[in-house]
């Protein structure tokens, strides 16, 4: 059974994704009535998407202002990896054991398209199947209460790599992800965790990288 979304997640979807693609500007202040324009939604459902974002420091609520949208900070993104490290090896060792048949056979059709995105240089479908792969982590872990820590830590960090792409090796990237992909599938839980490790290790050595260059 498909589960209808409230307006309120379905703008909070939207306000994530507009953030994640840059289309906020970091640092920007936009109006209320600017963001529901944009975003077609009403001003209530809007506002609580907002208080959300506000709450895991992706916007600022200035009152008699605006909203504006928090700058990236290189530095800050080392902090947000340390706190990912175990969560993400966690969450990837629970979805190995507890993933259902349909959700390994997903991991293992996204694990496809995310190679088939990377030689098209798709870089908008490359984060759409990132998110998705995060989502099924989620789903197929099992625990709400390492999902609701993880979340915000990977809007945060979909959101470094859109503005530093040009720093990446988005084929390495693409085969970590594959690689943590088919583990969990296959519901090795050893090799899951050491495949999260590796991807933060990775994604640390990009920041370090950007953090060098700019």
């Amino acid at each position: 059974m498909i589960r209808k979304l409230s307006l309120s997640q379905q703008a909070y979807d939207k306000l994530e994704e507009m953030l994640v693609n840059l289309e906020l500007k970091p640092g920007h202040i936009y109006s209320e009535k600017e963001l529901a324009q944009m975003m077609g939604f009403g001003r209530t459902p809007l506002r609580e998407a907002l208080q959300k974002m506000s709450n895991i420091d992706l916007v600022e609520i200035i009152p008699r202002m605006g909203i504006k949208i928090s700058e990236i900070i290189l530095y800050r993104q080392l902090a947000i990896l340390e706190a990912r490290r175990p969560l993400d090896e966690l969450i990837a060792k629970c979805a190995a054991r507890r993933a259902t048949e349909e959700q390994k056979d997903s991991l293992i059709t996204m694990a496809a398209q995310m190679e088939k995105a990377t030689k098209e240089k798709n870089v908008k479908e490359y984060l759409r199947l990132d998110h998705l792969f995060d989502e099924l982590l989620d789903e197929a872990s099992r625990n709400v209460y390492l999902t609701r820590a993880l979340d915000p830590l990977h809007v945060h960090c979909r959101r470094f790599w859109a503005q530093y792409q040009r720093y990446d090796d988005l084929n390495k990237t693409a085969v970590l992800h594959e690689k943590l992909m088919r583990s969990v599938a296959k519901g090795d839980e050893n090799q899951s965790g050491i495949h999260a490790n590796e991807l933060v290790d990775y994604l640390v050595g990009f920041t370090r990288k950007a953090l060098d260059i700019t």
